[in-house]
């Protein structure tokens, strides 16, 4: 008896021919599950990055973050996507204003601390290349407070609130 090998079609790994583009031709994901800080209003890394080696320089990255953030002090906690050390996917400047991917605001009161948020990022990047590159997220706060990540500010160790969370970053490199 003969074998015999039926598919729909064989997509290369490099992908779909030009014209026949979006397929989805290798994706990588990194989870995040304990805690990270950041200090103040520079943007710091928190541990949650992956790294891709695109097959073809004219496919995209399609990038898809989901972090779990905390605060010390509940507004302007704030949240950029990185392509190596270049920020990418934040709003034009503005005067003194901070140029971030997402912004996370609680209430302005007295128990601000227990204030904890899921910051989305989605972005469909292009980065030209066919070396290793670094997807990353990082975090700013206020002044001088601390902008967390899996984690709310107050962090009490109860059974009933202030759950540890966890955070991923998934890339997919999609043929152009």
């Amino acid at each position: 008896m003969a074998s015999e090998l039926r598919v729909d079609r064989i997509i290369p790994t490099s992908g779909v021919p030009t014209g026949g583009g979006g397929s989805i031709v290798q994706i990588v994901s990194s989870t995040k599950t304990d805690t990270a800080s950041v200090t103040g209003a520079t943007f710091g890394d928190v541990g949650l990055s992956v790294t891709i080696t695109p097959r073809s320089s004219t496919n995209k990255i399609l990038v898809l973050v989901q972090a779990n953030i905390g605060g010390t002090y509940g507004y302007s906690m704030k949240g950029r996507l990185m392509r190596g050390s270049t920020p990418i996917h934040i709003g034009d400047g503005a005067s003194n204003h901070p140029r971030a991917t997402a912004e996370s605001t609680g209430n302005y009161n007295s128990t601000v601390n227990y204030n904890a948020s899921q910051v989305n990022m989605v972005y469909l990047d292009s980065p030209s290349t066919t070396s290793a590159t670094t997807y990353k997220v990082q975090y700013a706060s206020y002044s001088t407070y601390v902008v967390y990540i899996n984690r709310s500010g107050a962090d009490l160790d109860t059974t009933e609130y202030d759950a540890r969370t966890a955070s991923s970053i998934t890339l997919m490199e999609v043929s152009a």
